[in-house]
Protein backbone atom coordinates (compact mmCIF):
# COMPACT_ATOMS: atom_id res chain seq x y z
CA UNK A 1 0.00 0.00 0.00
CA UNK A 2 1.28 3.47 -0.88
CA UNK A 3 1.82 5.87 1.99
CA UNK A 4 0.87 9.49 1.53
CA UNK A 5 2.78 12.20 3.33
CA UNK A 6 2.17 15.91 3.49
CA UNK A 7 2.96 19.08 5.36
CA UNK A 8 0.72 21.87 6.55
CA UNK A 9 2.20 24.34 4.05
CA UNK A 10 1.44 21.95 1.19
CA UNK A 11 -2.17 21.71 2.37
CA UNK A 12 -2.48 25.50 2.61
CA UNK A 13 -1.01 25.89 -0.88
CA UNK A 14 -3.49 23.32 -2.19
CA UNK A 15 -6.33 25.26 -0.53
CA UNK A 16 -5.18 28.46 -2.24
CA UNK A 17 -5.02 26.61 -5.57
CA UNK A 18 -8.59 25.39 -5.04
CA UNK A 19 -9.67 28.98 -4.26
CA UNK A 20 -7.96 30.21 -7.44
CA UNK A 21 -9.63 27.46 -9.48
CA UNK A 22 -12.98 28.31 -7.93
CA UNK A 23 -12.54 31.97 -8.88
CA UNK A 24 -11.51 31.11 -12.45
CA UNK A 25 -14.38 28.66 -12.94
CA UNK A 26 -16.84 31.15 -11.49
CA UNK A 27 -15.64 33.91 -13.82
CA UNK A 28 -16.04 31.61 -16.83
CA UNK A 29 -19.50 30.48 -15.74
CA UNK A 30 -20.56 34.10 -15.28
CA UNK A 31 -19.16 34.97 -18.72
CA UNK A 32 -21.14 32.14 -20.32
CA UNK A 33 -24.22 33.13 -18.34
CA UNK A 34 -23.91 36.69 -19.67
CA UNK A 35 -23.73 35.43 -23.25
CA UNK A 36 -26.75 33.18 -22.74
CA UNK A 37 -28.72 35.92 -20.98
CA UNK A 38 -28.14 38.05 -24.07
CA UNK A 39 -30.44 35.67 -25.96
CA UNK A 40 -33.32 36.08 -23.49
CA UNK A 41 -35.17 38.54 -25.76
CA UNK A 42 -35.48 35.85 -28.44
CA UNK A 43 -37.51 33.49 -26.23
CA UNK A 44 -41.28 33.70 -25.80
CA UNK A 45 -44.13 31.58 -24.42
CA UNK A 46 -43.25 27.99 -23.52
CA UNK A 47 -39.74 28.50 -24.83
CA UNK A 48 -39.30 31.41 -22.38
CA UNK A 49 -40.59 29.26 -19.52
CA UNK A 50 -38.22 26.46 -20.51
CA UNK A 51 -35.33 28.93 -20.85
CA UNK A 52 -36.05 30.30 -17.37
CA UNK A 53 -36.02 26.75 -15.96
CA UNK A 54 -32.70 25.98 -17.62
CA UNK A 55 -31.23 29.19 -16.23
CA UNK A 56 -32.48 28.36 -12.71
CA UNK A 57 -30.83 24.93 -12.98
CA UNK A 58 -27.66 26.57 -14.28
CA UNK A 59 -27.61 29.02 -11.37
CA UNK A 60 -28.21 26.20 -8.89
CA UNK A 61 -25.41 24.09 -10.39
CA UNK A 62 -23.05 27.07 -10.25
CA UNK A 63 -23.93 27.70 -6.60
CA UNK A 64 -23.35 24.03 -5.69
CA UNK A 65 -20.00 23.98 -7.51
CA UNK A 66 -18.82 27.16 -5.75
CA UNK A 67 -19.91 25.77 -2.38
CA UNK A 68 -18.20 22.41 -3.01
CA UNK A 69 -14.90 24.01 -4.00
CA UNK A 70 -15.10 26.41 -1.05
CA UNK A 71 -15.69 23.45 1.29
CA UNK A 72 -12.69 21.60 -0.15
CA UNK A 73 -10.45 24.64 0.41
CA UNK A 74 -11.82 25.13 3.94
CA UNK A 75 -11.25 21.44 4.76
CA UNK A 76 -7.68 21.62 3.50
CA UNK A 77 -7.00 24.64 5.72
CA UNK A 78 -8.61 22.94 8.73
CA UNK A 79 -6.57 19.79 8.07
CA UNK A 80 -3.40 21.90 7.97
CA UNK A 81 -4.23 23.39 11.38
CA UNK A 82 -4.99 19.95 12.82
CA UNK A 83 -1.79 18.54 11.32
CA UNK A 84 0.29 21.28 12.93
CA UNK A 85 -1.45 20.79 16.27
CA UNK A 86 -0.84 17.03 16.21
CA UNK A 87 2.78 17.48 15.14
CA UNK A 88 3.36 19.95 17.99
CA UNK A 89 1.70 17.58 20.45
CA UNK A 90 3.82 14.66 19.21
CA UNK A 91 6.98 16.74 19.56
CA UNK A 92 6.04 17.70 23.13
CA UNK A 93 5.44 14.04 23.97
CA UNK A 94 8.79 13.03 22.48
CA UNK A 95 10.59 15.73 24.44
CA UNK A 96 8.91 14.59 27.67
CA UNK A 97 9.87 10.98 27.00
CA UNK A 98 13.38 12.05 26.10
CA UNK A 99 13.72 14.13 29.26
CA UNK A 100 12.43 11.32 31.48
CA UNK A 101 14.83 8.84 29.84
CA UNK A 102 17.76 11.26 29.99
CA UNK A 103 18.07 11.48 26.20
CA UNK A 104 18.70 14.62 24.17
CA UNK A 105 16.62 15.16 21.02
Amino acid sequence: MTQLTTEADVMRTAATNVDDTNDAVNREIERIQGVVEGTRAFWAGEAQTSFDGVMRNYDDAQRRLVEALRAIADNLRENAKNYEHIEASNMDDLQKISASAGLAL
